[in-house]
C-alpha cells in the first residue's frame, strides 16, 4: 500500500490543448501503476478530442455540467455528481456544454491513445438530448 500526499509527486496544473478543443485545465492528483487521475476543468464548449484507454476510464463529475458520447453514438448529458464509465477501447469524447464549466475527475486506466479531433458538427449534434445545464 502507498498513500500519495497531495501534490507530493510535484504536479502544477497545467493547460492542456493539443489534444483538446477551447480552454481546459489539468490538475495532475496522482500516476501510479498505470492509473492516473487528474482533475480537469473545462471551460464552456471545450471538450477533449476522441480517445481510448486500454483499461478503461471512469470520470466523476464534481462540478458543472456537460457531454460525453462514444463513436458512432448521441452525446449524453453529464452533471454534477455523476460518474461515467468508458469501457477499455471504447472511443469516447467529453466536455462542457456552451454555457456550463465542467470539472470532473478522471481515473484513467493505461495510456490515452489519443485520436482525431471532435468536430464542431459532432459536438453540436448532442442538442436532440436537451441542455444539460
Amino acid at each position: 500500500m502507498k498513500i500519495v500526499p497531495a501534490h507530493d509527486h510535484n504536479g502544477k496544473a497545467v493547460s492542456r490543448s493539443g489534444t483538446f478543443t477551447g480552454t481546459v485545465w489539468g490538475d495532475p492528483v496522482s500516476d501510479q501503476d498505470g492509473v492516473s487521475m487528474n482533475t480537469v476543468h473545462f471551460t464552456p464548449g471545450a471538450r477533449t478530442d476522441w480517445h481510448t484507454h486500454p483499461g478503461g476510464q471512469a470520470l466523476h463529475v464534481t462540478s458543472g455540467a456537460g457531454w460525453v458520447a462514444s463513436r458512432g453514438e448521441k452525446a449524453q448529458p453529464i452533471r454534477s455528481g455523476d460518474i461515467v464509465w468508458a469501457s477499455p477501447g471504447e472511443e469516447h469524447w467529453h466536455g462542457a456544454g456552451d454555457d456550463s464549466f465542467l470539472t470532473h475527475l478522471a481515473v484513467s486506466l493505461g495510456e490515452t491513445d489519443w485520436r482525431d479531433k471532435v468536430t464542431d458538427e459532432e459536438y453540436h449534434d448532442r442538442f436532440e438530448h436537451g441542455d444539460p445545464s
